[in-house]
């Protein structure tokens, strides 16, 4: 006979969350972000870990493609930072009726935050900012109320300032342009020239004029400058008049062909002008005009885009014009009105209209159509891929007057606002945490794993392992205990697919396939029977937001381990699988630019029922049996009686996150289980390197009376987006 030191009986007494379940690593919950809130996270829905907590979330942004109104407004121009680097996030600008407004890659922000180094005072600051002593003292004024400054003594303690861009642009902006050369905003105003080189403002006023803006564009070091009185290049600080030979002085649009090194100008009820610029101050620019006859649409161009393939395509208002090198051809939109046009980096050609946003991928923009064009074997112009996007399937406005390209993603200005259409990055999260410390076993441990990947707009997929290792079993002789015996490991596996689409613009499905082994001791090492089994389990999930015309409201239900009894050495001695009822909400407390405040609450019970035989019924009645017939019942109980100790069956979680600037995330949670005697407080901290990395950590400390063999355990998770 032997006798085993069994630290797996152990440590399934102590990590049962199913006191009458077998394979735990099913119920184990992950992500350091969710359990530094209580192990709160069936209704968050939002990041990598939505694979265990619930697969609905795999049906929205960010990890969805999706369109979401990013802010609301009235907005006239667009501009983009495109960052590239690990640590970096891309950036948007866009005009409004009265000034300008900055999305960070994280907020949208009408100032800018400028620290004071050295001895600079606050007047210091809005003196470079608005880049004149005019009016600097009533500025200075709003400034200080701005940042709620009301004696010299608060103003002393000032370690950066907020500035307001409206103290410099007031009017309507017309055009704007991020030059990345020289990381310089360049603003076009109903009134005048504008540079922001992100400390401060000059106004080209003196040099330039009080001259409307309609497009700016920049070749190199030039820069081009499109106004309803005629077309200027700016280089080495000299304003240069250009095109005065041009039949009309009213620009509406400029795009710079960086293959032909030509310029593309929209002349207002004349055509479209090209320039070849001259090369030296004794040389002369050399232009031509094309009108009706050469295939334009019309003579009022509303925008000009050049694609990769160095394909022009310029916007009218029943449709497009499109030089294919070749010849022009029009792309006629029936019954619509086109305002503006685009090029996305991958080569498809955006569309701005009265009914919603279209995208063209031509076939010489696809891997087989550069091809053709390579070996000269042109397909032809009309073919390529249309799509049509628009409030039926997204958008909250059909009119958009505006687009901009910007990775993978796409900004539009609508009726209604900013709209986004958010390219999902894949995602892959990891989760590690040493299990139950007070034991001290290094083998001892929990690790998780899984990875994302958006399906366009079918919604997205998911694969992950869970593994929880539950160290080294040792078995000596009953007889002499001292002679050395052998040993194994135990340990549970769980790999999953999900997958997760919309049911329509506010509810989402998702589905889990779970494939498990459970390997609890091994017989060579017993001289018995392995205990080992394998089966499946199935995940079912909805998740809703925006719930009831609460915006940040969300509500998540899910179904968890649904399969069926497994037995480990003999059929008839078979247990069933931890079959869990889990429901969370999930609320935006508070959503600023700088602050948002998460509330979150989960409540979950196990659903296993068994009949007078012992035996554990099937998933489809314990699945609502077990509400009526709580295991702690006794007879006598009256209905509301057994109704609270179902309750008091399930463990309830509390939770918040509290994040600052999309930077720094604070949390703390509750967690309350009565009939496992587990009351635990739960801290976390997370912190978001870019829109790339983030990295969380969390911490359990046990607040019941009884000894929590879990008090003191850390949990290290992170998110990888590419």
């Amino acid at each position: 006979m032997a006798k085993v030191v069994s630290l797996s009986v152990l440590l399934l007494s102590a990590l049962a969350f199913a006191r009458v379940s077998a394979v735990i690593t099913l119920d184990m919950p992950i992500g350091a972000r969710q359990l530094g809130m209580g192990e709160a996270g069936v209704a968050l829905g939002d990041d990598g870990n939505s694979l265990y907590y619930n697969p609905a979330g795999l049906a929205f942004s960010p990890l969805a493609n999706e369109w979401e109104l990013s802010k609301e407004g009235k907005f006239t121009a667009l501009a983009a930072r495109n960052r590239r680097g690990f640590l970096t996030r891309n950036e948007v600008w866009a005009g409004t009726l009265n000034g300008i407004l900055h999305f960070d890659g994280q907020i949208w922000r009408e100032n800018v935050a400028i620290p004071l180094e050295g001895n600079a005072k606050l007047r210091d600051v809005v003196r470079t900012f608005i880049g004149s002593e005019t009016s600097l003292d009533s500025i200075s004024g709003v400034v200080r109320a701005y940042n709620g400054i009301k004696t010299l003594n608060e103003e002393e303690l000032l370690v950066e300032v907020k500035i307001p861009f409206s103290v410099v642009i007031k009017d309507t902006v017309t055009a704007l342009l991020y030059e990345t050369r020289t990381e310089k905003l360049w603003v076009g105003t109903s009134k005048g020239l504008f540079r922001f080189d992100g400390k401060g403002f000059k106004d080209f006023a003196q040099e330039f004029g009080t001259k409307k803006i309609t497009a700016i564009a920049n070749q190199g070091a030039t820069l081009w400058i499109g106004t309803d009185n005629g077309l200027f290049a700016y280089r080495n600080g000299v304003f240069e008049q250009r095109g005065a030979v041009l039949p009309s002085q009213k620009i509406t649009s400029i795009a710079w062909h960086e293959i032909r090194k030509e310029l593309y100008v929209g002349v207002d009820s004349a055509g479209i002008a090209r320039l070849i610029p001259k090369q030296n101050d004794g040389d002369k620019d050399k232009w031509s005009v094309f009108a009706l006859e050469d295939g334009i649409m019309d003579l009022s161009p509303r925008a000009i885009a050049i694609d990769s393939s160095g394909h022009i395509w310029a916007a009218h208002k029943e449709g497009l014009s499109h030089f294919n090198l070749r010849r022009w051809e029009q792309v006629r939109f029936e019954k619509n009105e086109v305002y503006s046009i685009t090029v996305s980096e991958k080569g498809a050609i955006w569309i701005g209209t009265e009914k919603g946003v279209w995208s063209y991928l031509p076939e010489y923009a696809t891997p087989s159509g550069r091809k053709s064009e390579t070996e000269m074997n042109r397909a032809e112009d009309t073919q390529g891929q249309w799509n049509h996007y628009h409030t039926g399937n997204g958008l909250v406005s059909n009119t958009v007057w505006n687009v901009l390209a910007l990775g993978n993603d796409l900004w539009l200005s609508t009726v209604a606002g900013i709209e986004r259409y958010h390219a999902a990055q894949n995602q892959v999260a990891f989760f590690y945490e040493k299990l139950l410390p007070v034991l001290n076993i290094p083998d001892l441990y929990h690790i998780y794993t899984g990875v994302t990947f958006p399906l366009g707009d079918w919604g997205t997929w998911g694969l992950f392992v869970n593994f929880i290792s539950f160290g080294e079993t040792f078995v000596s002789d009953e007889i002499n205990l001292e002679q050395e015996g052998s040993s194994f490991n135990s340990s549970e596996t769980v790999v999953g697919l999900s997958y997760g689409t919309k049911l329509n613009k506010n509810w989402g499905l998702g589905l889990s396939f779970k494939f498990f082994y459970s390997a609890l001791s091994s017989g060579a090492a017993l001289n018995e029977p392995d205990a080992t089994t394998a089966s499946y389990a199935i995940d079912i999930g909805v998740l809703g937001r925006d719930l009831f015309g609460f915006n940040g409201f969300r509500f998540g239900a899910v179904l968890a381990n649904i399969g069926p009894n497994v037995y480990y050495v003999e059929k008839s001695n078979n247990y069933p699988i931890p079959l869990t009822w889990r429901f969370g909400l999930s609320y935006d407390l508070i959503k600023l630019p700088d602050h948002r405040i998460t509330l979150n609450t989960d409540y979950s019970r196990m659903a296993i029922y068994e009949n007078s035989k012992g035996e554990a019924e099937p998933f489809y009645i314990s699945a609502w049996k077990s509400w009526f017939y709580p295991e702690t019942a006794e007879s006598g109980d009256k209905t509301l009686n057994k109704f609270k100790k179902t309750f008091q069956e399930g463990i309830l979680s509390l939770g918040a996150e509290y994040v600052y600037a999309g930077t720094i995330a604070l949390r703390a949670g509750y967690l309350h289980d009565k009939i496992g005697s587990r009351q635990e407080l739960d801290i976390g901290l997370g912190v978001m390197l870019s829109d790339m990395l983030q990295l969380d950590i969390a911490s359990v400390q046990n607040v019941s009376s009884l000894e929590g063999v879990r008090d003191g355990q850390m949990r290290f998770a992170g998110l990888f987006r590419f």
